[in-house]
């Protein structure tokens, strides 16, 4: 598959810019460049684009018009990332981020990410719930509220039969942000309190020790590729971002977790996402999934092709998506 064979020449993510200018060096550096790289290679113009950069004209509602920047686009044309962007610098772009891709949607874009999907992947409960039949179980959650209710104890009857330490963490950032151990429940409440300065809703897991860590790159329903980490020392994350180190690999198979990367493609439908798995040292467990799943770039030049190939598979999968989500419409 080649940008000849669909219609689309721009392929552009919908992403909030509120980074400081550290972040967005780092960003740029890390991803998007490469990204940008690839989809040249591809035939495809990327850029980034915050969500008020979108104009809607529907006067006549049979026939809307879409602007990104003042420059027209149509569903023919473009293809739109849209992934929910959340975390706490961020936050003021949530609202606008939602309704504006539900008027998309209804406008007959191709977002290979649909806002049901987007929602479920950015909460670590949804996500829970929507892969409960998993045959590789989720790790077990519970979800609560912060707020200025934050220290009224409501919660604890959720907490029943959970056994310290237990990790505890935003229900909707990224990155390893604000995840935290705590050993009792004054641990417990105080890491809430804390959330509650910033109304920000948490998940508490059982802590699993010292996990190893993997991402499972999926394309098309099917496993790609797996990159597996090993923490090193007492670190809650492995993101360099907030100093984790990890011995990092990428490998082919892994014929332990082929059912639940089955199941969860049957239930996403789309046409890439990565699942996060950790491995306890006696089982394995689901985490997360992530439609938007990002691939870090390693200096290591066999782990900068892996990456390479992996997001040239993604959006070649994107392009597949979009010539079949045109001709469809046109059937109709």
């Amino acid at each position: 598959m080649t940008a000849e064979e669909s219609t689309a020449r721009r392929l552009c993510w919908i992403y909030p810019d509120r980074g400081t200018a550290a972040q967005r060096t780092m960003e740029h550096e890390a991803v998007w460049d490469q990204y940008r790289a690839v989809a040249e290679d591809l035939g495809l113009e990327m850029s980034l684009h915050a969500p008020e950069e979108v104009a809607i004209d529907a006067r006549d509602p049979r026939d809307p018009r879409f602007y990104l920047r003042g420059e027209r686009i149509t569903p023919e044309d473009t293809i739109l990332v849209t992934h929910f962007y959340t975390l706490p610098h961020q936050a003021a772009d949530v609202c606008n981020q939602a309704t504006l891709y539900a008027g998309l949607e209804e406008g007959g874009f191709y977002l290979p990410i649909p806002p049901r999907i987007a929602f479920i992947g950015r909460d670590k409960l949804a996500t829970m719930l929507f892969l409960a039949d998993s045959p590789v179980p989720t790790v077990p959650t519970v979800r609560i509220g912060s707020g200025r209710s934050a220290m009224s104890g409501h919660y604890d009857v959720a907490f029943q039969g959970l056994d310290y330490p237990l990790i505890v963490k935003p229900a909707y950032w990224g990155m390893g942000l604000g995840v935290s151990v705590v050993s009792n429940i004054h641990d417990l409440r105080g890491v809430i309190g804390l959330a509650g300065g910033s109304d920000t809703a948490l998940v508490v897991q059982p802590y699993l020790g010292q996990v190893r860590e993997g991402r499972i790159f999926v394309i098309d329903g099917k496993p790609h590729t797996i990159l597996q980490g090993e923490k090193e020392g007492y670190c809650m994350v492995s993101t360099r971002a907030l100093g984790g180190r990890h011995k990092r690999q990428y490998v082919d198979s892994l014929e332990e977790l082929d059912g639940a990367v089955a199941y969860a493609a049957s239930r996403l439908r789309t046409p890439y996402f990565t699942l996060d798995f950790l491995h306890d040292g006696e089982r394995y467990w689901i985490s997360e999934i992530e439609p938007d799943g990002a691939v870090g770039f390693s200096q290591d030049a066999q782990q900068a092709q892996t990456g390479y190939r992996i997001v040239h598979d993604r959006f070649q999968a994107y392009l597949r998506g979009h010539r079949e989500w045109i001709a469809a419409r046109e059937r109709r």
